[in-house]
């Protein structure tokens, strides 16, 4: 009878390990969220580097990490690289670049809520830079657009402007690569090329 109770027992410690893990999973350790706006707040890269040993690897620290590496090197091309191949590809990734000030994990302070949101102000216009620096990735740069766009606070759309206009003949290259649906969503609801002007704004505006 004793050997059927340790049995059970282990049984549902072993069940209760693995929900742990998958809650672990679902929700970011607090503490690599702290690492992670040390290294969105970091005043050199010396700093950035120190934070990056205790952020994790997951996606939102490695974007994190190189738009402040950029932005302390904005005219490292390799620099820039790092950024537009973290464009968010999925719903997921997408999130992440979108949801920078928001509640990240339980015990999250107000003050690393404060510096992360900041950071994701940031965003758009360093992207913007970076293809700037590294146009052969232009296409990624212009598919993001309608998504990014999606989000009432993101200014995507009015940083473009000076892409396209410093780039114009790769943009409108791009623009004319997007699948039919995303180009007429594009030219009707986020950009004109033509004239590289916004037709999306942040509900700020």
């Amino acid at each position: 009878m004793r050997a059927i109770w340790i049995v059970r027992w282990v049984c549902a410690l072993a069940s209760c390990l693995v929900l742990c893990g998958t809650l672990s999973a679902e929700e970011p350790n607090c503490s690599e969220i702290h690492a992670i706006a040390g290294m969105a707040g970091a005043k050199s890269t010396a700093l950035l580097m120190s934070w990056k040993q205790k952020a994790g690897i997951s996606y939102r620290a490695k974007v994190v990490f190189a738009l402040r590496f950029f932005e302390f090197h904005p005219s490292d091309q390799r620099a820039a690289s790092a950024v537009l191949v973290l464009i968010p590809t999925n719903r997921e990734q997408d999130s992440v670049w979108h949801e920078t000030g928001a509640l990240l994990c339980q015990n999250e302070s107000s003050e690393d809520m404060i510096v992360l949101g900041k950071f994701g102000v940031r965003l758009p216009h360093d992207l913007a830079r970076a293809v700037l620096l590294v146009p052969g990735k232009m296409f990624d740069y212009v598919s993001y657009a309608n998504t990014s766009c999606g989000d009432p606070d993101s200014d995507y759309a009015v940083q473009m402007q000076v892409v396209c206009r410093s780039k114009h003949r790769e943009f409108m290259e791009a623009v004319d690569q997007l699948p039919a649906d995303a180009k007429k969503w594009f030219l009707s609801s986020t950009f004109n090329p033509g004239e590289c002007r916004a037709l999306a704004f942040p509900e700020a505006d």
